[in-house]
């Protein structure tokens, strides 16, 4: 497991430190070609940008270190199907504001994950009990239910029909698709060297 992290998280942090290299090289130059860039042309470029939707979110997504993703990352699997846009394996899966009930509250998505386990979000299909997996605790389970609002905030980020999302402790995704596979959990798992508990079957006498 450590290796596939290193794996995964080095090439984010390369591209981390070398942007920041740059940046604070540019900062502490004390050429006046540099001072003019930071006092006069920087600041226009970025208030003007900011104007627009798409820098913003860049600029957000940066700052908040939520648009890192690790899709080359061996931990980062993807089952065939799912439509283009929607979110895929290794990105921080999106927050959205759904109803995990019929006619229940809509709740903020990130609220109901644990992040001390696996989480499965389960969309357009039954989602199997927990039991049926036998992840025990390794596991937690959300259905969002085919409803008016759910779809629409679905549409949003680009899930359609039916999907799953095996979210790591971190909130990225691990495993995802359009059927769901329970095998293809559990093996995901297995394979990412999560030691799995399965019960020993009880001996008579």
């Amino acid at each position: 497991m450590r290796g596939d992290e290193e794996a995964e998280r080095l090439p984010v942090a390369r591209r981390l430190l070398s942007t920041t290299d740059r940046a604070f090289v540019l900062v502490v130059s004390d050429s006046w070609l540099a001072g003019l860039f930071r006092t006069r042309i920087l600041a226009r470029i970025a208030a003007f940008a900011m104007t627009f939707e798409r820098p913003r979110q860049l600029a957000f997504r940066t700052l908040s270190q939520t648009g890192i993703a690790y899709r080359e990352s061996p931990l980062s699997k993807m089952l065939p199907g799912l439509p283009d846009g929607a979110p895929r394996a290794g990105d921080r899966f999106p927050w959205l504001r759904v109803g995990f009930r019929a006619n229940g509250p809509v709740e903020d998505l990130f609220q109901k994950l644990d992040d001390t386990r696996y989480n499965l979000i389960v969309t357009g299909q039954p989602a199997p009990p927990g039991e049926a997996l036998g992840l025990g605790d390794l596991l937690s389970i959300h259905l969002i239910p085919d409803e008016a609002h759910n779809a629409r905030e679905l549409a949003r980020v680009r899930i359609s029909g039916p999907a799953f999302y095996l979210l790591r402790p971190d909130g990225h995704v691990g495993l995802a698709g359009t059927r769901l596979e329970p095998d293809a959990v559990t093996h995901y798992l297995s394979e990412s060297c999560i030691r799995i508990q399965v019960p020993k079957p009880a001996h008579n006498g």
